[in-house]
């Protein structure tokens, strides 16, 4: 397995989708697959992408160390949504020691997803 420590956190930059809709828009630009291991609909359920053994797609200079959530939505997401990607992320730390929750803004210029504080979110500050 590869060595995972870092879970980088985006937005669909859009109010609908899901993996299978995500999957199809990434196809069309050429990509192998989905890009996101997790996708989190804006129901809460937490839908998978790649697999984990697999290298994402999601954040270019990242991918390799990487595994990248997206939530559907722009700026405003439910409760179910934030409750699922701390469950996922406790899950994710459980079995990455050490795993740090990054906003994809971060790490890449440009970008503004996940347009929310996720250290607030997961209670990480």
């Amino acid at each position: 397995m590869r060595q995972i420590t870092q879970h980088i956190i985006h937005c669909s930059a859009s109010e609908i989708g899901d993996v299978k809709a995500i999957r199809h828009w990434h196809q069309e630009q050429g990509w192998q697959d989905v890009g996101y291991h997790f996708v989190i609909r804006r129901d809460g359920e937490i839908e998978i992408g790649r697999q984990l053994t697999e290298i994402g797609a999601h954040c270019r200079g990242h991918n390799q160390q990487s595994i990248g959530t997206c939530l559907i939505g722009d700026d405003a997401f439910n409760p179910e949504q934030f409750e699922s990607l701390c469950q996922l992320h406790a899950c994710l730390q459980e079995l990455f020691p050490g795993l740090q929750a990054l906003p994809h803004y971060q790490l890449n210029v440009g970008k503004t997803c996940p347009n929310f504080d996720i250290e607030d979110v997961l209670g990480e500050k």
